[in-house]
């Protein structure tokens, strides 16, 4: 059995970036991801929507079968419906929402869920990203706008101001080199498990 947990924060006054955004923090045993969304209800009810597909991958990529997928991200929807609605005490226009979502299989299908993700893991994890793919991801020189140091999941080290980073479609970014010898070898996101199609596809 699934069990589905929600539970949200409402941000009263965010930073101006932030305003009228739905971030969800989706978590499925041991692996996270983040989607943000303006218009959160309108993008997550259009077939297609950048975020909506994001959330989609990530939960099938962390073993979660097709059917507790869209039962997740239906529950999510009608969660935040229900947060963001007239009725709703505490939300407003201009406020920022956090929805955090997790999802776990109850103990004897997470032993299940666990050993079929390692069996498909060892089966697919040295199958290489098709290189056409690796190379038409879009590419920019990386500005540091904050005082966090920030560093490329690769090789661990952090970016340099102008150098070359490279976009993956979940959001995530890394050194231009890193990512590309990273793909040699598999074809996940080294952060979320967002998955690139195969050489071979």
């Amino acid at each position: 059995m699934m069990i589905i947990n929600l539970n949200h924060e409402i941000i009263l006054h965010p930073q101006p970036e932030d305003v009228d955004t739905i971030t969800v923090h989706a978590r499925v045993e041991g692996y996270d991801s983040t989607f943000t969304a303006t218009n959160f209800l309108e993008e997550f009810n259009e077939d297609e929507c950048h975020s909506k597909e994001n959330l989609n991958y990530f939960l099938m990529a962390s073993g979660i079968n097709d059917d507790d997928t869209t039962n997740g991200i239906i529950k999510l929807i009608v969660y935040v419906s229900e947060v963001t609605s007239p009725a709703s005490s505490g939300y407003f226009p201009g406020c920022a929402l956090k929805v955090w979502l997790s999802l776990v299989y109850d103990d004897i299908q997470i032993e299940d869920a666990v050993q079929a993700s390692f069996e498909e893991s060892y089966n697919i994890r040295f199958r290489s990203a098709s290189m056409l793919v690796v190379e038409s991801l879009p590419r920019k020189l990386y500005e540091k706008t904050s005082s966090t140091d920030e560093k490329c999941a690769v090789c661990l080290e952090e970016f340099n101001n102008g150098s070359r980073v490279v976009t993956l479609p979940c959001e995530h970014y890394f050194d231009d080199e890193c990512v590309v010898k990273w793909f040699e070898t598999g074809h996940f996101c080294p952060l979320c498990r967002f998955e690139l199609p195969c050489q071979d596809q």
